[in-house]
């Protein structure tokens, strides 16, 4: 009887650890109110500019002078965000040219664990046309709970999320008409 107890024990231990890692690391969802992401500074002040940022320092979701911005969550060493990155500034390119969204909606990519050099690096591989942020304590990807890297999420002011992509897209134009719809 003694042995048939261990592996009880064990296997309801090892159903409660996955009930609680699943919670802590729940996905966003459209409508979850993420509240007022802190940003460390931006590289360069081109980057700070196309924010609104009145200064080279960290900020805010609130600072940012647009009523949406979307977060793009990425590491540099993650094969997948490697083979989304043009898709991505092609996303960023149909959003800047659409009349009803080029002056709504602000990118900025977060690099997971990735430092200034890094995202410098990135940035001119791809020739990436919105703002890299260092997310190197990770401190945005465990603010929005995150499974993994690339996450793309759209949120307002407040933090409240109105459209989530989780995992690389390979088509820009598809991922530019959700966001059409959800931003309406």
């Amino acid at each position: 009887m003694a042995k048939r107890k261990i592996p009880v024990f064990l296997w309801c231990f090892g159903f409660i650890w996955v009930l609680a890692a699943g919670s802590v690391w729940a996905q966003p969802k459209v409508g979850d109110k993420i509240g007022n992401l802190k940003f460390s500074q931006p590289v360069n002040e081109t980057d700070m500019q196309y924010l609104g940022l009145s200064k080279m320092a960290p900020f805010t979701l609130k600072d940012v002078k647009a009523k949406y911005v979307l977060v793009d969550v990425f590491s540099t060493t993650c094969p997948h965000c490697f083979a989304e990155a043009p898709q991505m500034n092609k996303l960023y390119g149909l959003v800047s040219q659409d009349p009803q969204l080029k002056d709504k909606v602000k990118f900025i990519g977060s690099g997971f664990q990735d430092n200034e050099f890094k995202l410098r690096f990135w940035k001119a591989q791809f020739q990436v046309p919105f703002p890299l942020i260092p997310d190197l304590e990770g401190q945005v990807f465990n603010a929005l709970k995150l499974p993994g890297t690339p996450v793309h999420l759209i949120m307002d002011n407040d933090g409240k999320v109105h459209w989530v992509n989780i995992g690389a897209f390979e088509d820009a134009e598809a991922v530019f008409k959700e966001i059409k719809a959800a931003l309406k």
